[in-house]
């Protein structure tokens, strides 16, 4: 049995690659029974944000890593050689240190970002619906989660907090000299456009337009935030109006075109800045070939981000020392789980040994019935301390293949029950 966790994050790999691995939530649930079904893992959840995609799974061992990881390009149509160049594969000790780490935001491209905790929930939430997780995910996440909110409440490391939208706002204000009487379009009503859009608001943007697929999301979204909704099938007219453009959708293909984007600059002469904080992008990366036209994807906002980097080292390291010893925890509650059948069998015969014996000497007895508890509790109290030490024993060998016959023999050999035997004294 091995915990593994088979990804691509900011980190590693730009985004232009990111967007190929990255799953819908439908697509998501699909995958995630197929895997299953098909016997490539027991257990799985997958995480896949702006940011990151990643696959948590319990497999039977090492030899499933090859047609787990097929299994992946061949879902997303992306050529296997490049998956298998891009991608990390963390296992045991490291796969949860890493999910900790994520849950507790310091692997956020924005470190200390409130987002990513409810993704991690969200992703889990995913997963037992589809009853892809088991006894072992389930108490990955449970600690994860648990981990994540620790760090998040003891280290400070969200104070002042910035996020993906933060910074995207942050941006936008930094290229314009001011975001006051500016006007911004929206593409996508779903919780990160609304973050960016209390982000613009808070800088002094005048007027916010939103634009949704979905229009009842686009209005519902725009009673909340007094912006206006308007129609997706718009979105070419309201660039020309727009000085900042915001995208964050999970369409999967270019929301905003080349040809828009043009026919949009030849009818205004301030500059057009996108950002785009979708993934797959939003936005044809063509646009910024254009004069006036400024385009920053999701991997460009990490210059922003660096900025802030030094303000939360101590809090950064305050967490990761809170996750080491979490993670020692985990994984010593992990080793047990192959012992317990084990302690299971030897218990199972030491009490059908002492049954047996106990009847034999009953039945040659002539004992009252609370004679018998007497001797019914004394056979009891003998047999767990004879098994106090093989038991000690097992657990004590956790890591070892305890099904082996040779284990199996020595545990059950006398000098392992450590019982001193004492006859009369000699003189």
């Amino acid at each position: 049995m091995l915990i593994a966790v088979a990804g691509m994050s900011y980190r590693t790999t730009p985004v232009e690659i990111r967007e190929k691995v990255a799953f819908p939530v439908c697509a998501g649930r699909s995958f995630l029974r197929r895997i299953r079904e098909e016997g490539l893992v027991s257990e799985a959840v997958l995480l896949s944000t702006c940011n990151r995609t990643e696959l948590y799974a319990v497999l039977e061992g090492e030899r499933m890593r090859a047609p787990l990881l097929a299994a992946i390009a061949g879902d997303r149509g992306l050529d296997l050689a490049t998956l298998e160049r891009e991608i990390y594969w963390l296992t045991d000790e490291e796969a949860v240190r890493h999910l900790y780490r994520v849950a507790s935001s310091l692997d956020s491209m924005v470190v200390g970002e409130a987002q990513i905790l409810g993704q991690v929930r969200e992703a889990y939430r995913v997963a037992t619906e589809e009853k892809a997780t088991g006894h072992i995910i389930n108490r990955l996440f449970h600690t994860a989660l648990r981990i994540g909110k620790r760090v998040r409440a003891q280290t400070g490391i969200g104070d002042g907090s910035v996020s993906v939208p933060h910074v995207a706002a942050k941006l936008a204000e930094e290229v314009f000299g001011g975001l006051r009487g500016r006007r911004a379009l929206v593409i996508g009503a779903g919780d990160m456009s609304e973050l960016v859009v209390k982000h613009l608001r808070s800088r002094g943007i005048r007027e916010v337009m939103i634009a949704n697929r979905t229009p009842e999301r686009a209005r519902l979204l725009a009673d909340r935030l007094e912006g206006i909704a308007v129609g997706f099938e718009d979105i070419g007219r309201e660039l020309a109006a727009a000085d900042v453009v915001v995208s964050s959708t999970g369409s999967g293909e270019w929301v905003v075109s080349l040809e828009e984007v043009e026919r949009a600059v030849e009818r205004r002469t301030a500059p057009l800045f996108f950002v785009d904080i979708a993934v797959p992008r939003d936005v044809d990366p063509r646009v910024q070939s254009l004069r006036g036209v400024h385009l920053y994807d999701i991997d460009d906002l990490q210059a922003v981000v660096e900025r802030n980097a030094c303000d939360r080292k101590a809090a950064a390291e305050a967490g990761e020392a809170m996750i080491s010893p979490a993670v020692v925890e985990f994984m010593s509650w992990l080793s047990t789980l192959d012992v317990v059948p084990v302690i299971k069998e030897m218990r199972n015969e030491a009490e059908s040994i002492r049954r047996h014996e106990l009847a034999r000497a009953l039945k040659r007895l002539d004992l009252s019935p609370e004679e018998e508890q007497v001797l019914e509790r004394m056979t009891h109290a003998i047999v767990n301390k004879l098994l106090h030490g093989p038991i000690q024993e097992v657990k004590s060998r956790a890591s070892s293949p305890l099904q082996s016959p040779e284990v199996r023999r020595r545990l059950w050999e006398r000098e392992s029950f450590e019982v001193e035997l004492h006859g009369p004294r000699r003189g």
